[in-house]
C-alpha cells in the first residue's frame, strides 16, 4: 500500500513538472502582433474589416486575392491611421475562395472565404 502511494505521488510530480515547463515555454515563444484585426460578416452578404494598429510607423496593407491568387482589391492605410474599417461588398465577385490579407510591418492576418452562387427556386401557380 505504501508503495502504491509512493508511486502514485512520484508520477504526479513528474506530470506536474512536465505540465508547468511545457506553459512556461509556450509564454516565452508567443509573439506579439503589431495589429489587431476583426474581419466578419453582415446580413447584407458584405463583408466587414477592422484594423486597430499598435505600431503607428508602418503602413498597412488590405488585399482581397481570389482563388488564382490574382489580387481584386487592395488599399493602403496609412502610417498614421491607427483605426480603420473598411466594409467590402461583394456583389460583383465571382463565385469561388478568397483570401483577406492585412500585412503591417512584415506580419500578416489572414481569413479565408468561401462565395456560392444561391439557386433560386421557380415558382409555379395556377389559376
Amino acid at each position: 500500500m505504501k508503495n502504491s502511494i509512493k508511486t502514485f505521488i512520484c508520477a504526479f510530480a513528474l506530470v506536474t513538472s512536465f505540465a508547468f515547463s511545457a506553459s512556461a515555454e509556450d509564454k516565452g515563444t508567443k509573439k506579439s502582433t503589431g495589429f489587431g484585426t476583426g474581419i466578419y460578416t453582415s446580413k447584407a452578404g458584405k463583408i466587414n474589416v477592422l484594423v486597430d494598429k499598435v505600431n503607428a510607423e508602418a503602413n498597412t496593407t488590405l488585399l482581397l486575392k481570389n482563388e488564382k491568387g490574382e489580387i481584386v482589391y487592395r488599399e493602403v492605410i496609412e502610417k498614421t491611421n491607427q483605426k480603420f474599417g473598411r466594409i467590402l461588398n461583394l456583389e460583383e465577385l465571382e463565385a469561388g475562395n478568397y483570401e483577406i490579407n492585412i500585412i503591417s510591418n512584415g506580419e500578416t492576418q489572414s481569413k479565408t472565404f468561401k462565395l456560392l452562387e444561391q439557386k433560386t427556386e421557380r415558382v409555379l401557380t395556377i389559376n
